[in-house]
């Protein structure tokens, strides 16, 4: 089971967010194909600061993990991929601030202050954005399998004094309109260059492996049909998902859907209960035979049953997920 519920309780982490069960699923990278390639090598990335794009994405892929495995490891004597890419400059920006502010201008001791003023400082704030490109090398087929390519910034505040007022002789904040300048994206300063890569590298995470997310299967807190809307027994198991009482909610869920088995909103509970519990398949045949039921009920309104519809889509793409993440994980003993 990859599948675990948090606690097996249901937790409102806001008043606003809709209750519902938390449980914790593997998710599929942005590119699924990634998942096949678990010996992977990196290459060059070229441009400026590709030594720091390669050492970053070595320490990323050292590092991921799954369930609180690594998730890439060494199959044999040669790796099965290769990541190389690049990196170009996007911009190099700044702006200047002109601002006055109240402060201690003379000390007498170390937390005495003998006399305060207004300084007058500018403020220069530069920014420095690239974009990191990556692409995965099938070594058996020397194919590429996909590219992805994300964006980094990073940015530096550095101010000066440039004048000292006596204090109530001018006002404080800003004093001046800020003055932006565009510079070469060539000429940026390689520090933040290299801190932008950095950044951007980070990104990748989710392209090239699974990884666990934190998932909540969302309840419906009224009914579609009368005998929903009119049982007293309904709002009393939305309120028991509110309260945290998982088990006694998804009792009285089952319970409603025996009675009530053409109930949408019902069998959509008792979907969510399906789905914290890992159980996926039950899960998306109790959503889509809601999804059936609800769109039967003329007149109703498009937004009242939207999640089912997006519960089933939710269920449908975890199973997905599953398949594939089971079909790259090497079994116990092979």
């Amino acid at each position: 089971m990859r599948y675990s519920l948090l606690a097996l309780a249901a937790v409102s982490l806001a008043a606003c967010q809709t209750p519902g069960y938390d449980y914790e699923a593997r998710i599929a990278p942005n590119y699924p194909q990634a998942a096949e390639f678990r010996d992977p090598e990196v290459g060059r990335f070229r441009g400026p600061a590709g030594d720091v794009a390669e050492a970053e994405f070595s320490a990323m892929i050292s590092q991921v993990s799954l369930d609180g495995m690594p998730w890439f490891r060494r199959s044999g004597p040669e790796p099965d991929s290769l990541y190389e890419g690049g990196v170009a400059i996007d911009g190099w920006e700044s702006e200047v601030r002109y601002e006055r502010e109240r402060r201690c201008v003379e000390h007498e001791g170390l937390f005495n202050c003998k006399r305060q003023g207004i300084v007058e400082s500018e403020c220069t704030n530069e920014t420095v954005t690239v974009s990191v490109s990556a692409t995965l090398v099938d070594l058996g087929s020397n194919r590429p399998v996909f590219t992805s390519a994300q964006p980094g910034s990073a940015a530096r505040d550095t101010c000066i004094d440039v004048a000292e007022y006596r204090d109530g002789t001018v006002e404080i904040g800003t004093y001046r309109d800020p003055y932006r300048s565009t510079y070469n994206p060539y000429d940026a300063p390689i520090g933040l260059v290299r801190d932008a890569v950095v950044d951007a590298v980070g990104r990748f995470r989710y392209d090239i492996a699974p990884y666990n997310k934190t998932l909540r299967a969302e309840i419906m807190q009224k009914g579609l049909i009368p005998e929903e809307q009119n049982d007293t027994r309904f709002t009393l198991a939305v309120d028991a998902t509110k309260n945290g009482n998982f088990l006694g909610a998804c009792a009285q869920w089952d319970e409603l859907a025996r009675e009530y088995p053409r109930a949408p909103a019902v069998l959509h509970n008792q979907g969510a209960c399906a789905e914290a519990r890992g159980d996926m398949e039950t899960a998306q045949l109790r959503y889509a035979r809601a999804a059936e039921l609800a769109s039967q009920i003329p007149l109703m309104k498009d937004k009242s049953a939207k999640p089912i519809f997006d519960a089933l889509e939710r269920v449908s793409g975890r199973r997905y997920d599953e398949q594939l993440l089971d079909a790259s994980t090497p079994k116990s003993g092979s």
